[in-house]
């Protein structure tokens, strides 16, 4: 992959992330919807939402470290579960705080950054694979 096209769909999925932050931020400030419990331990609404916003910011990501991206998604983490409490008290949302939606929430986060992350670290060594191909080719 170019650096051109590479660059172009690292800006395309910044933007998608962006708005993809925007939504999660309004959803937690919506009246909770009826969704059945799958009956597992784990919410997997949690960590695939949580995951998701993860793996763009980790593909995304520019100019700062993977520990300060790291840092300010686990503070969105714990920030979410006190948006939702707020919205509980003033807007009457039917969400909760939980310490077991931060723990799901924090683990999605970290699964996603670190997928994101291998995902363009793999891309980028397909990238520097071919170059060495096309320089043996060349010599020949």
């Amino acid at each position: 992959m170019n650096a051109n096209l590479r660059e172009r769909i690292r800006k395309r999925v910044a933007y998608i992330t962006g708005a993809y932050f925007i939504w999660m931020a309004y959803m937690l400030l919506t009246p909770r919807p009826d969704i059945p419990p799958i009956g597992f331990a784990i919410d997997f609404l949690h960590l695939g939402a949580f995951g998701v916003l993860g793996i763009g910011v980790g593909i995304a990501r520019r100019n700062w470290t993977p520990g300060r991206w790291r840092v300010l998604l686990l503070l969105w983490a714990v920030g979410s579960e006190c948006l939702q409490e707020l919205g509980r008290r003033f807007l009457n949302t039917g969400r909760y705080f939980e310490l077991v939606d931060i723990f799901q929430n924090v683990v999605g986060i970290l699964l996603g950054l670190e997928a994101g992350r291998l995902f363009w670290a793999w891309t980028q060594k397909k990238k520097d694979d071919e170059t060495a191909d096309n320089g043996e080719n060349r010599a020949s």
